[in-house]
Order: structure tokens, then C-alpha cells, then sequence
């Protein structure tokens, strides 16, 4: 069974859904980071404010097929292949240089 990384970056409106969907499909734990939109276009403007988006990046170490599965679900329900509503994708962790993971030997 191959470890997959699952990364998801949804609008902080949105966090709640992506990890409740994950839930549903077995994944309790996850990791949650918050940032700005600062990659994207102008949302929206008020009185001359521009509003930079606020971004969640959620990130879950899984079973390849779980995190395919999620991936997909997260894209379709969350309508993240849509320009600048975000994006969720797999990572294989074996490929990933420079990672510890947590209770796992240190590599050198």
C-alpha cells in the first residue's frame, strides 16, 4: 500500500466541506494551513478595497486509492476544477524529497 499525500487548496469558506468529506471517507486526521490568495486575480473590489481571498491548504497522508477517491470527490462536490475555486490533487510521498514523517525513522 503506497502512502499518497492529498492536498487540497479550497477558499477558508469551503475548509469545513473539504474536511467533512474526507471524514465521510475515513480520514480524521489532516493537516490545515491558512494564507492568502495572492496568486490569483482580484475577487472583488469595495469602495476601491480589493478583496484578496482567504485559502486553506489541507494536506492528509493516506492510501493512494482513498486519497484518489477523495481527490475526486473534493473536485466534483466543491466544484474546484472551476478557474480560481481551488484545486485538490495526490502526491506520491515516496517521490517527495527532504520529508519526515511523524513516528517513521529519519532519513539521511
Amino acid at each position: 500500500m503506497a502512502e499518497t499525500f492529498l492536498v487540497a487548496i479550497v477558499d477558508q469558506d469551503r475548509e469545513d466541506l473539504a474536511l467533512a468529506i474526507a471524514a465521510e471517507e475515513g480520514s480524521m486526521d489532516g493537516t490545515v494551513m491558512h494564507g492568502a490568495g495572492l496568486g490569483f486575480p482580484d475577487h472583488m473590489t469595495f469602495l476601491g478595497v480589493t478583496y484578496q481571498g482567504r485559502e486553506s491548504v489541507c494536506i492528509w497522508e493516506l492510501d493512494e486509492e482513498r486519497a484518489e477517491r477523495i481527490a475526486r470527490r473534493l473536485n466534483l462536490e466543491l466544484d474546484l476544477l472551476q478557474p480560481y475555486n481551488g484545486l485538490a490533487f495526490t502526491l506520491d510521498a515516496q517521490a517527495l524529497a527532504g520529508m519526515q514523517f511523524v513516528g517513521g525513522p529519519a532519513q539521511p
